[in-house]
């Protein structure tokens, strides 16, 4: 009898009713055009059941595709522009925010970062399943911290003391309550801030300025039944040296993980600061 296909690698699913697929349709950055939607509406007509399902990770899927079906549904999927989605060991589709693409609160576009890590990363096989989220400010709306890998956006906020008035407006606006004056002077207390940019954008005499600006970098986040925090890796990761932080991450990665075994274990076994020195040996 003949083995069955990978088809995970391809992102079909087999459905708890046996003899059908759930055939997941990648997208990215979570964005999609109308002309694409509509060809996805087609496939779910001619291969599934007519319905769809948008997935927590922003991919699409359609339920009831047979099995004898996949080969065909596959080449459908990829003649009308878009791309199959990959399960399994391997890295997953990227989820992100619009970031300054439509958020008031974005400081980065996440889109533009999402996009090079889907076309240079999504699909490569590792120890096990591996997915990226990436936020375009601190309010986390992609939740990167609950991820293999996540991005956040960060700027730093810096006072140019002579031209602050005092007025109070950051101090009261400040989410992380990081900001005082004291003795007539503005103190900014870093190890509460936030790095959101709140006080930047609203400052009157533009006494606040940006500092350092680009993405703080987790690793071991982790979903489902065994929840996990990532970890803090790199602060202020310039957008420029994300792709190769990125990479230093991965390899190190594939050294230290047993088959099946997900960064969340690699960085409890060898420690956060072990695991830092080592990635940052490869850059």
């Amino acid at each position: 009898m003949a083995a069955k296909p990978d088809y995970k690698k391809y992102g079909f699913i087999p459905q708890a009713q046996p003899g059908l697929l759930i055939m997941r349709i990648r997208n990215r950055a979570g964005n999609m055009t109308s002309d694409q939607m509509c060809s996805v509406a087609e496939l779910a007509q001619r291969y599934g059941n007519g319905q769809v399902h948008v997935t927590t990770r922003q991919a699409v899927e359609v339920p009831g595709v047979k099995e004898e079906f996949f080969e065909e549904a596959l080449a459908a999927i990829v003649a009308a522009g878009l791309l199959p989605a990959v399960c399994g060991p391997r890295v997953r589709p990227v989820v992100a925010c619009p970031g300054t693409d439509t958020c008031p609160y974005g400081l980065l576009n996440a889109r533009v970062l999402a996009e090079k890590l889907d076309e240079g990363f999504v699909g490569r096989d590792l120890p096990a399943k591996t997915k990226f989220a990436v936020s375009g400010c601190p309010n986390s709306c992609t939740k990167p911290q609950a991820n293999d890998v996540g991005f956040k956006g960060v700027t730093e906020p810096l006072l140019e003391a002579e031209a602050c008035v005092k007025c109070g407006a950051c101090v009261r606006r400040c989410p992380a309550k990081a900001m005082a004056i004291e003795d007539a002077k503005l103190m900014i207390n870093y190890s509460k801030c936030l790095a959101c940019g709140v006080c930047i954008k609203l400052c009157p005499k533009k006494a606040l300025q940006t500092g350092r600006k680009g993405y703080h970098l987790y690793v071991g986040g982790k979903g489902g039944r065994y929840q996990y925090d990532g970890q803090l890796l790199a602060e202020y990761v310039a957008e420029d040296k994300v792709l190769d932080y990125l990479e230093a991450i991965l390899a190190t990665y594939q050294e230290l993980a047993a088959k099946g075994e997900r960064l969340n274990s690699v960085v409890a076994k060898t420690g956060i600061a072990v695991l830092k020195e080592q990635i940052e040996s490869k850059l």
